[in-house]
């Protein structure tokens, strides 16, 4: 048996998900149709799978076990329902919702239609992270105690990025301009407060955040610092921002993990390196890629594919994905208590009322 995929929206993400799984590196996925979206006809040409003219028509298809939501944060809630309620298995890119509501909301509807329900946490599939948390694991550096986690760049996606001959190969980012999709924070945050709480084995107890936009909005709060405080007493600070000044920092996205005998610098795109009494080490290294002008690149999709096909096979085994959809709620709670904290100069425990 191979799981029928079909996808929900024709953007950067819909055509990474197809990209994956036309090339076989997903064995117990089949690529069968895609729907929503502009471009949602020319991703299917793309990648020889049918184009549908309506989500409602995908969902009605019997050759379809399982959706891949790709679409804009706040259209997950109302596309996660309809696909539980015919029946189909759900992944759905990250953020699981705009909302802890709308989280349970997607968690109870999978779980009342019996369906499988996994929210995309990628970067518990890449090399990097990986090998970071085997170190842990395995306790090469005793406790976790500190963790700093940085995403920093230059630019947000404000404007479609073309490639030398003119062809939008990455498309701009309007919908994060509406409130309704979240904070800016959220939208990457969400990837930070996982590693956080797969790194410390830990749930978050206590939040506090500062947003700020130094240049001109739209849209506000580019830059965000946010300080967790973890059940197991592990501390952990997250600096988000899109407003580096060229050339930037590399890499552009890190985490330092601080334990009672060693410590690991994690480049989640590149080098991990230990540290313990003899000096630094290099212990592993994920391949390059190009986020922009390669998207495509197989060493990017095979983390993303890696997830999807650990969903097919939980969708024929019946066991649990390595990803649930608490995960994904616990995620989002951690940003929806910074976004509280940033709002009101307060301090935020967890759980978030």
């Amino acid at each position: 048996m191979t799981v029928g995929f079909g996808i929900i929206g024709s953007g950067y993400m819909g055509r990474t998900y197809a990209a994956g799984l036309s090339i076989g590196q997903v064995a117990d996925g089949r690529l069968v149709a895609i729907a929503g979206g502009r471009r949602a006809p020319s991703v299917a040409a793309e990648f020889a799978m049918d184009a549908e003219s309506s989500v409602e028509r995908l969902l009605g298809r019997p050759d379809i076990d399982a959706v891949i939501l790709t679409s804009p944060h706040a259209a997950h809630l109302a596309q996660a329902l309809a696909a539980a309620a015919a029946g189909k298995h759900v992944y759905t890119e990250k953020p699981m919702s705009v909302s802890i509501s709308g989280c349970d909301a997607m968690i109870d509807a999978c779980r009342s239609a019996g369906v499988q329900l996994a929210v995309n946490k990628v970067l518990r599939f890449r090399i990097a992270p990986r090998a970071a948390k085997r170190l842990i694991d395995d306790g090469a550096i005793g406790d976790v105690r500190l963790i700093q986690s940085r995403g920093s760049w230059t630019s947000f996606l404000l404007h479609d990025v073309l490639d030398e001959a003119g062809r939008v190969i990455v498309p701009a980012k309007p919908w994060a301009l509406d409130p309704a999709e979240g904070s800016q924070f959220l939208d990457w945050g969400v990837h930070a407060s996982d590693i956080l709480r797969w790194f410390t084995g830990s749930e978050a107890v206590l939040a506090f955040a500062r947003y700020h936009t130094f240049g001109e909005a739209p849209p506000a709060d580019l830059t965000a610092v946010v300080s967790y405080e973890f059940a197991s007493g592990a501390l952990a600070q997250v600096l988000m921002t899109y407003e580096l000044p060229e050339p930037g920092l590399e890499p552009a996205d890190g985490v330092m993990v601080v334990g009672s005998r060693g410590m690991i610098d994690c480049d989640l795109y590149g080098e991990v390196r230990l540290a313990r009494a003899g000096g630094w080490e290099v212990v592993a290294k994920q391949p390059p890629f190009d986020f922009l002008r390669d998207y495509l690149d197989p060493n990017r999709l095979e983390a993303f594919s890696a997830q999807v096909q650990d969903f097919a096979q939980a969708i024929e085994t019946g066991r649990a994905p390595a990803v649930t959809g608490a995960d994904g709620r616990a995620a989002v709670e951690m940003v929806m208590a910074a976004d509280r904290s940033a709002a009101t100069g307060q301090a935020v425990p967890l759980p978030f009322q």
